[in-house]
């Protein structure tokens, strides 16, 4: 089999998540080829299998051969990588700057800088970081990349062509863990080791590590005859995953509005056809769910406020178990779970608002004890509010499974938050440009007919 076929078999395997079954196939190719995409797969693989160091040098790698290709794209995604990898093994600073360096690339500055690029976001005699959460804010609401003229190449994107704002996804996606880490480092010391910043934007070439899987014998421990019975083994041990401690908690995931609080239960392998769910007016019970750890037992989830047991429903699919809480009194609830803490009464229903897990309590609610500060929240033009971004989970491989990184998701969003002459401008320039062109300025468009700007390599036709 060609080093080719099997990359083709390590790109699917990773894009289906079949980790170990992608790191084998992209081992074996990268063997005979580092082609750059091909180490950037293995490192997302790697990621997800908390193999985060290995990670980390497989990104560097990628690129270092993506730069000697002159492959601008790959440079970008190579230095995202490197940021989820330095995120998850606690190197937060390091973490900041490589989102930096990517977001760089996506502008346009060189792969190598004659300045430090990130000199202004460290303290000079130290070396801690100073960028702050605000900052980082205050840069993706305001960014120039997601203004109305970016507009055109954002919904060309949308549509699979063009290839000039292409990035701008990826800049974003860098812009978003950037708060996910800042905010992170706010908890920490002034002087933890987390807060210096030591990965420069040119990184460590290590050489390709060989992650095939391909056990070797040892020679024997001694001459003396021994029947193959009694040989003893002689393979070198397979790589060991990382072991997850057996106490690590579900992941969950909730979103409420006035009338339902839907959960989301991250557990992989759940059988539909075993699984039991038990409602309770103010609890519900899952036998059984598959933890982090592996172990497969009993779930229970003891909730804020009480539901409807006979409307409440749940589905169950490869990753995840879905709850679909009926409130028996609409309502804003406090938050998704009890914790043993008295059952406070739902606030006033409001028919138009959508609240989730990262709103703040109502006012108006007896509060039972004191509870830790909130997390950062800074001004937004959200119908939702403030965006607390304490809870904001990227996952191992670095992207909100929440809301996911998918264009169409992230053009859902930006119509949902615009303000309704916003939305006037969206849905009139999107419509008369036959979908080429997306502008939040109603004063730009309202008095013109919006032209057709068909992505770079691609003709507009009309249909007769």
């Amino acid at each position: 089999m060609s080093h080719i076929t099997l990359a083709q078999q390590g790109l699917a395997a990773a894009e289906a998540k079949d980790w170990d079954g992608a790191i084998t196939k992209l081992s074996k190719a990268l063997q005979s080829s580092t082609n750059p995409a091909w180490l950037l797969a293995r490192s997302k693989s790697l990621i997800n299998l908390r193999r985060y160091d290995e990670a980390l040098d497989d990104a560097n790698l990628a690129w270092h051969t993506a730069y000697s290709r002159n492959k601008r794209p790959l440079m970008i995604e190579a230095n995202y990588r490197r940021a989820v990898a330095y995120f998850r093994l606690g190197k937060l600073a390091d973490a900041d700057a490589c989102c930096v360096y990517a977001m760089r690339l996506v502008k346009g500055a060189p792969a190598i800088e004659k300045d430090d690029p990130v000199a202004n976001l460290k303290d000079p005699e130290t070396g801690r970081w100073t960028a702050t959460l605000k900052d980082a804010m205050k840069e993706a609401q305001n960014d120039d990349i997601n203004n109305s003229k970016q507009g055109g190449g954002a919904a060309a994107m949308a549509m699979g062509g063009g290839q000039a704002p292409a990035n701008a996804k990826e800049w974003r996606m860098a812009s978003t863990l950037r708060i996910q880490i800042l905010s992170a480092m706010n908890k920490l010391p002034a002087d933890d080791p987390a807060r210096t910043a030591t990965a420069p934007a040119k990184p460590e070439e290590k050489k390709l590590a060989d992650l095939s899987g391909a056990s070797e014998e040892k020679p024997p421990a001694s001459s003396s005859t021994t029947t193959p019975a009694s040989k003893p083994a002689t393979q070198a041990p397979a790589a060991v995953k990382p072991a997850v401690p057996s106490d690590t908690p579900l992941r969950l995931q909730e979103f409420q509005s006035n009338t339902t609080m839907s959960v989301s239960i991250f557990s992989k392998g759940v059988k539909k056809e075993k699984l039991k769910v038990d409602f309770q007016s103010s609890s519900v019970s899952l036998d059984s769910v598959i933890y982090p750890s592996g172990d497969e037992k009993p779930f229970q989830l003891d909730l804020w406020g009480e539901i409807d047991t006979v409307a409440s429903k749940y589905s169950v699919t490869p990753n995840k178990v879905e709850l679909t809480l009926v409130k028996k009194t609409p309502g804003k609830w406090a938050q998704l779970k009890s914790e043993g803490k008295p059952k406070e009464p739902a606030a006033p229903a409001a028919p138009s608002t959508v609240s989730t897990s990262n709103s703040q309590p109502a006012a108006e609610a007896p509060v039972a004890e004191t509870k830790p500060a909130a997390g950062p929240a800074y001004p937004s033009s959200s119908r939702t509010g403030p965006k607390n971004w304490d809870k904001l989970d990227v996952g191992e491989d670095g992207k909100d499974e929440g809301d996911g990184s998918d264009v169409n998701s992230f053009f859902k969003q930006l119509f949902k938050n615009a303000s309704p002459e916003q939305q006037r401008a969206m849905m009139k320039s999107f419509t008369e440009s036959n979908g080429t062109t997306l502008s939040t300025d109603w004063n730009d468009v309202k008095d013109r007919t919006v032209e057709t700007k068909p992505p770079e390599g691609v003709q507009a036709k009309k249909w007769e």
